[in-house]
């Protein structure tokens, strides 16, 4: 039986109620990009059932709601992906903000590298991957507020089987695989040329990072990844896969968004194309001179980045 989950509201201005924790996965925006493209009405029935409105919406009623404040501020939308099974801890594997501005029908991700050094609240300096294993999507959430100075509203979060069958659901995404790609310990064995992925073989793709370019690279093939998603859950074929998407979101996906507010970016979104999703990654360099290896933050480069995102 679906849980309620809280709403949180911008800026901390929630009540603090707990959000009762239900188990799901993203690379990215994924499901909640996909389903936007798919249109209002068919993410009304995705999302009803996950989110923090008791239903559809009525009859007849119409969607005018969205952030408070959306026409003067960018709405953010932290994208988890993990490889949590059922209740165990876990690490996030992806990190992605997609910070979603509704008046110039624009999104623009800003990818996080899983090997971050930054401030874990309550733990110190550690790799960012370890503040879902502490404390969930809510740490994890405040981490990247500390790290980037700004307000996050809403998450999404999927694991790795939930972005497997989604995928699977959806008939595969044509990629052009750039480079052989085989790391037999992770079940990655791609070969390079045009092909469409299934499940497994786009998570191979999107979690690859064993080509000596580290997480470099492998944001770079997930945001590639993206692109080819959002143009392929566009296809009039995707609707007749609802029922199924359906059953996979109930069972893999988390999300803190309500229905009104994920049918308003639906409707704001309806008619984005790749080319109005603009991509970057958190500005570093790699460093093993720590212990381990980390993505030090270029701080100076981020400010400059954020203020070019229009969040700053």
């Amino acid at each position: 039986m679906t849980e309620e989950l809280s709403r949180v509201k911008r800026r901390r201005k929630a009540t603090g109620k707990k959000r009762r924790p239900r188990f799901f996965f993203l690379i990215i925006i994924i499901l909640f990009l996909a389903t936007v493209f798919l249109g209002f009405k068919l993410a009304n029935t995705l999302f009803a059932p996950l989110t923090t409105d008791a239903g559809e919406l009525a009859e007849g009623e119409e969607v005018t709601e969205g952030k408070e404040n959306e026409n003067s501020e960018p709405v953010n939308v932290l994208l988890i992906g993990t490889d949590q099974r059922g209740r165990e801890s876990a690490r996030s594997d992806t990190l992605i903000l997609a910070s979603l501005f509704p008046d110039e029908k624009q999104v623009k991700l800003l990818s996080i590298p899983r090997d971050t050094r930054t401030k874990i609240p309550g733990r110190g300096l550690e790799k960012i991957a370890h503040a879902h294993a502490y404390g969930g999507a809510d740490l994890t959430r405040k981490t990247v507020e500390d790290l980037l100075g700004i307000s996050i509203d809403y998450y999404v979060k999927v694991n790795f089987q939930g972005f497997i069958n989604i995928i699977d659901i959806l008939g595969g995404v044509t990629m052009d695989v750039e480079k052989r790609m085989y790391y037999p310990d992770e079940g990655i064995d791609l070969q390079p040329g045009l092909q469409k992925l299934d499940g497994e073989d786009a998570l191979a793709y999107v979690r690859f990072r064993s080509d000596g370019q580290g997480d470099i690279g492998r944001v770079e093939r997930q945001q590639k990844f993206l692109s080819a998603l959002t143009d392929h859950a566009k296809s009039i074929s995707t609707i007749w896969k609802i029922p199924d998407l359906i059953k996979e979101v109930n069972n893999n996906v988390e999300t803190d968004m309500s229905t009104k507010d994920i049918l308003y970016y639906a409707t704001k979104f309806a008619n984005i194309d790749h080319e109005s999703i603009e991509s970057h990654m958190l500005p570093g360099y790699p460093s093993d001179n720590l212990g381990a290896s980390y993505w030090i933050v270029d701080n100076t480069k981020l400010e400059e980045l954020m203020e070019q995102m229009g969040l700053k």
